[in-house]
């Protein structure tokens, strides 16, 4: 039957179309405005009954509303930016890709098709088809030119952000490489069926074009079946297997003129089977290019420290041990195993490890992506957008859960969030989204006993709340509410979650019938049959499960996620946040429950992901190759792990001191509040801005800012206030002693003349610096603050550009360059990191910063303390006008080429340039693979 949503998909496949041919010919008006718009969607509504009868019986309450949405849509999809993404490459890579181009000595049949797949059906906008077709560019001239005389093996690692489109890509680069001449592909898809299936229904919609097990072309097939089909050797239901083996034996890649495909799962069983062919029927008859999906996950050689090979790496290598022409390209979002992997690892059967020794390539965002900045960036106000607090769980509790443990009764935060979910999916039908795809995710525990229970529980509140909208959503408002509690609660939520939404409650009310009518659950874990089946229809469905519902499974339409664990390692953390990716048209719909310590741990990772992806960018500006440029990842100062012990392969920890200095910087982040401390560092700062009157230190012009700058300070006199200053336990960063320690090799380096900056704020309230004097600057507190430490909002002291401030017009400029320029491809970046103005420092900077801490006024203290769930202690702060003065300070070192003393975990080439020796401690832990998942 056809739909609203196969009309406007038709509509839009048209307009997009036309738009396209007239911005390549170039319009009359030279800009297409949104009347040309509305224009094309008006005039392909009236062809749609003439041109397809099915669309003729479609009823719409309000035509000029629906192409007001689809014209809508259309305008915010194309307003959106996606750079192209950096990389660097070993000296062995040699450039192919252009030159066979200007030979015209490539077709690209399967690429255009997928290309005018993501446009026209999938409403991909032109700046992402555009970076991709880029990316994949950089990718293959990367690899190798499969026609080239001389035998290669290449090893690449592509880095893209959680559900911000590696598979599209990786769909993209195969299909690229199809036409240029690969004749063996093989996508290793992750350990599960469910995220193999689903992997193997999007490269049949986007390279096969033909689904095999309900025999019908789908995808880019739609209009050309029988037009250079590609072979493939699995199907949506069938992994390659013995029977497939057996059946498939003799046949060879020199036997078809189109290119062989191979959708697998990660196991020992499915690398088995396909190893045994292609050695009996396929060896060295490539050439060969393996995709490992999720190449964190499972590939990762976790008997390293055993001096061993662990099977399903072993296996990886052998396949690729097959062919004299071969390609491995890992794709992941979390890569801190695969650059911890031995670079000189090799076995004389296996061969080399799968280390990205050829290249990595980093993908960007799209500024439309839905990720950690907009998810964690207000974690700490007293109503963040998208986060909500579970505080009313177990696991919150510090209580663990155990196999065979069960759950006797809901949480409130959880039926919390299964109403908030009944209610976005009523907001969606009312905004004529019904047959999009809405989901729900819960993921509680690893254990099937634990979500088995869940399930049940879920499905009998779910049943409540189907009874009450069935027997009292159609009454009148009042007697509704009257009558039922349950709607009571649901119009509660609503004016919680939305307050500013676009529709009357009655509204809702009427609508909650429909809304729950083919709502749904799925427990998705290794003894349940349920499937979450997205092509067969709309979805409205809430799935329970623990590991399965992570590591690239894609959750179409997630609205509400629930998520009560405590995963221990980056990578697994970072993988079950399935919330992440492109929310179009519903993203400020989202809501997401964790526990505080959760959101805390996601941010901190978060950071360090980012920081390693700069090392990328910035060995791809020095154009250094992985066997020359050393990777770290900083590590946590408490509870997290990098990744599980067994996949750190030869990546170590040294001197588990507080922080890395070279080029960092660092800020007093929280301050005793007992008067004697607060007395004694205000003393300190005074003792320090005297002597640098003794030594002729006097303020001098700068062109930034409306602090105080002297230049030409002893670093004497820095040791001495940071050695006398009292630092709150609660500011790790700033500990004395490793502080003190780098300022005195500083020296060593020629680094004893330091700047100073006193910092000037807003606040009313004056400090005095000799006979002048700066206005204090004014702090909140974070949540996290009690009577006696204050903690400085979101972890920060130091305001934005307080750096630039003490900077010449010259240095600025500089800086300010080589952002532009990094960052050519993304204009709409405006705001320059700080990072990049302590980059063109040229001495070492200390910043006072005389703060006053205090509320910005009674709403600010109203919002984000007393309505504050996640506020420790209320009577902490006793009212918004409520102050406290203090001293904190921040310190910008230069990058000196310091050997870190750091808790930074270093891949070994990074050891190898610094000369450090491993410290060979290891558990054998995985927490990404749960055996009762």
């Amino acid at each position: 039957m056809t739909s609203i949503k196969d009309l406007s998909d038709w509509m839009y496949e048209n307009v997009a179309r036309d738009l396209d041919k007239m911005q390549e010919q170039g319009s009359e008006s030279g800009l297409i405005t949104e009347d040309i718009i509305r224009d094309k969607f008006q005039r392909w509504f009236q062809c749609a009954p003439l041109i397809m009868t099915d669309f003729g019986e479609i009823h719409l309450a309000d035509p000029k509303e629906f192409i007001d949405k689809l014209v809508k849509e259309y305008e915010e999809r194309e307003s959106y930016f996606k750079p192209v993404g950096f990389g660097y490459q070993d000296e062995d890579t040699k450039p192919w890709l252009n030159e066979r181009k200007l030979d015209n000595d490539i077709t690209w049949f399967y690429w255009d098709r997928y290309r005018k797949y993501l446009r026209e059906r999938k409403h991909w906008n032109e700046s992402t088809i555009r970076s991709m077709n880029e990316d994949t560019d950089n990718i293959l001239d990367r690899i190798a030119d499969p026609k080239s005389d001389q035998p290669f093996d290449r090893r690449g690692l592509v880095i893209a952000s959680v559900q911000s489109g590696k598979t599209a890509n990786y769909i993209g680069l195969i299909t690229k490489a199809a036409d240029v001449g690969y004749k063996v592909i093989i996508v290793m898809a992750g350990i599960y069926n469910v995220l193999r299936n689903q992997t193997q229904e999007r490269i049949e919609d986007g390279f096969i074009g033909y689904d095999m097990v309900a025999n019908k072309p789908v995808g880019v097939g739609i209009g050309s079946r029988g037009k250079r089909p590609p072979v493939p050797g699995t199907s949506r239901i069938h992994d390659f297997n013995k029977d497939r083996e057996n059946s498939w034996r003799g046949l060879r890649s020199a036997h078809v003129s189109e290119p062989l495909v191979f959708v697998i799962k990660k196991n020992v069983n499915s690398l088995r089977e396909i190893s045994l062919w292609l050695e009996a029927n396929c060896k060295d008859d490539g050439p060969l290019l393996l995709i490992d999906d999720e190449a964190d996950n499972a590939s990762i050689n976790i008997s390293y420290s055993k001096g061993d090979i662990s099977k399903i790496n072993g296996q990886i290598r052998g396949i690729l041990r097959l062919f004299s022409k071969s390609a491995y390209v890992g794709y992941t979002a979390t890569p801190f195993a695969n650059v911890l992997i031995d670079s000189t690892s090799h076995d004389d059967e296996k061969g080399d490890d799968i280390f990205p020794r050829s290249f990595i390539y980093t993908l960007e965002q799209s500024d439309a992506y839905f990720g950690a900045e907009k998810v964690f960036a207000d974690k700490d106000a007293g109503t963040p957008t998208y986060l909500r607090w579970i505080d009313d769980d177990d696991e919150s509790r510090g209580i663990k859960r155990r196999s065979g443990d069960v759950l006797d009764t809901l949480p409130d935060s959880l039926k919390d969030a299964i109403r908030t979910f009944i209610v976005a999916c009523a907001i969606r039908v009312l905004s004529d989204d019904s047959d999009e795809h809405m989901s729900m995710m819960i993921n509680m525990s690893p254990y099937k006993s634990v979500q088995h229970s869940v399930y049940y529980l879920v499905e009998d509140y779910l049943d409540q709340c189907k009874n009450a909208v069935k027997s009292f959503a159609a009454l009148p408002e009042r007697h509704a509410l009257a009558a039922s509690l349950l709607l009571q609660e649901i119009k509660s939520t609503w004016e919680k979650q939305y307050p500013q939404g676009e529709f009357t409650w009655g509204d809702i009310q009427h609508s909650l019938t429909r809304t729950l009518r083919p709502m749904h659950l799925v427990e998705i874990n290794s003894q349940s049959n349920d499937t979450l089946d997205y092509e067969h229809g709309a979805q409205r469905v809430i799935a329970i499960g623990g590991y399965r519902l992570s590591r690239g499974l894609t959750l179409e339409g997630l609205l509400v996620s629930y998520y009560a664990r405590n995963a221990k390692a980056y990578d697994s953390l970072m993988q079950m946040a399935r919330w992440f990716g492109y929310r179009f048209g519903y993203e400020r719909l989202c809501r997401i429950w964790m526990t505080h310590q959760s959101a805390d741990w996601y941010a901190y990772v978060a950071d360090a992901t980012k920081e390693l992806t700069d090392q990328v960018r910035a060995m791809c500006n020095a154009h250094s190759t992985p066997d020359q440029y050393g990777l770290r990842v900083r590590t946590h100062p408490d509870a997290l792990e990098i990744t599980a012990r067994n996949k750190m392969g030869a990546g170590e920890s040294f001197k588990p001191a507080k922080v890395s200095l070279d080029g960092a910087f660092v800020e007093t982040v929280a301050f005793n509040r007992d008067e004697m401390s607060r007395r004694s560092n205000t003393a300190d700062a005074e003792k320090l801005l005297s002597e640098l009157g003794k030594h002729g230190c006097r303020p001098v012009e700068h062109d930034y800012g409306r602090g105080l700058l002297f230049r030409d300070v002893p670093s004497d006199t820095v040791r001495q206030f940071v050695r006398n200053y009292d630092n709150c336990d609660r500011s790790p960063k700033t500990t004395p002693t490793s502080i003190v320690s780098h300022i005195s090799r500083l020296d060593d380096y020629g680094y004893s003349s330091w700047d100073v900056y006193v910092a000037s704020g807003k606040s009313p309230i004056q400090f005095q610096v000799g006979n002048e004097h700066v206005q204090r600057e004014l702090r909140s507190p974070s949540p996290d603050t009690t009577d006696t430490v204050f903690m400085a909002r979101n972890s920060r002291l130091a305001s934005r550009d307080v750096v630039k401030d003490t900077l010449t017009k010259a240095q600025a400029t500089q800086a300010e360059r080589r952002f532009r320029e990094q960052y050519k491809d993304k204009p709409g970046k405006k705001n320059i990191p700080d990072i990049y103005y302590r980059q063109v420092i040229d001495r070492p900077l200390l910043i006072l910063h005389p703060v006053v801490l205090q509320f910005a006024d009674q709403k600010d203290y109203q919002e984000d303390w007393l309505n504050n769930k996640a506020v420790r202690d209320y009577g902490a702060w006793p009212s918004y006008d409520y102050a406290e003065e203090t001293i904190g300070w921040s310190i910008s070192f230069p990058e000196a080429g310091i050997p870190a003393e750091t808790y930074y975990t270093y891949n070994d080439v990074m050891m190898r340039q610094r000369g450090f020796t491993p410290d060979d401690t290891r558990e054998e832990r995985d927490d990404d693979v749960a055996p009762d998942d």
